[in-house]
């Protein structure tokens, strides 16, 4: 039997979890929103939705808004990165809402931490949250709780949360939207460096690929932890896409077959 493409999983799925990182999300210069963008992705959304799917975003840049709006300027420290969060969170839900009303799509805001993940309790209310609003049409914009996570907690720029997301809402596919096309065997500006469009498992040699992966500085994240976010996906049978979110429309892109890296579910 021949094996899906990333468009086919996309467009059979019916629970699909979106992650949208800061370099995609943020202007690096004017540390701005990069609102023409945003709502083409809520056009995206509004399709996908419109073929009978359900889709919940993972969504980062509430650090990355809250450094601009306090003029401050960046820092490592942990009460800052907080601070910063804590004024970011509010914009970045407002760019969220102005996307999604131009589709008549109500959002709704959903914070967690690593113990939410991990709790039975508070995992199981989470779960609870995101059926609500599902049913109610809702798309459910989730982003880790900067504001309170200790710097040991953090899960690494959205990535790992997206995967524990999926796994909540018992996702059939987990697509993370990155700056690059996918995975590698080499840094993805060298000349030569080949692009690997399936993968059957995450294993160490995979791992060891994230290592040649170049950061915008935008964001916190990078391949690693979206190799890690694909390993716990996919361990748990959810398909994991790596595509290039950084053109408009890049879920109509990736439906029109335009170049990713599959990572296929264990069973497969």
């Amino acid at each position: 039997m021949r094996k899906l493409t990333p468009a086919g999983y996309l467009a059979k799925a019916r629970m699909i979890v979106i992650k949208v990182g800061s370099s995609l999300m943020i202007e690096p210069e004017a540390r701005a929103v990069r609102s023409g963008w945003l709502a083409g992705l809520a056009q995206d959304i509004h399709a996908l939705r419109g073929n009978g799917a359900q889709v919940i975003v993972v969504s980062s840049g509430a650090v990355a808004l809250g450094w601009q709006r306090l003029g401050i300027a960046r820092s490592t420290q942990l009460d800052h990165r907080q601070a910063s969060a804590a004024v970011g969170q509010g914009l970045l839900m407002n760019a969220w809402a102005a996307a999604f009303a131009e589709q008549d799509i109500t959002v709704g805001q959903l914070l967690l931490t690593y113990d939410d993940s991990e709790s039975p309790e508070r995992s199981a209310n989470a779960r609870a949250t995101l059926a609500v609003l599902l049913r109610a049409g809702v798309v459910p914009v989730v982003n880790e709780n900067d504001s309170v996570a200790t710097e040991e907690l953090k899960l690494g720029d959205n990535d790992r949360l997206s995967a524990r997301v999926a796994e909540l809402a018992g996702a059939d596919l987990l697509l993370l939207l990155s700056d690059v096309d996918g995975l590698y065997d080499g840094d993805p500006a060298a000349a030569g460096a080949r692009h690997i469009d399936h993968v059957s498992e995450v294993t160490p040699e995979i791992e060891a690929l994230a290592h040649n992966a170049a950061s915008d500085g935008v964001g916190t994240g990078g391949m690693a932890t979206k190799l890690a976010a694909a390993r716990h996906a996919t361990g748990l049978g959810c398909p994991t896409i790596i595509a290039n979110g950084r053109k408009d429309y890049p879920i109509g892109r990736l439906l029109d077959g335009e170049r990713a890296t599959l990572f296929a579910p264990a069973q497969d």
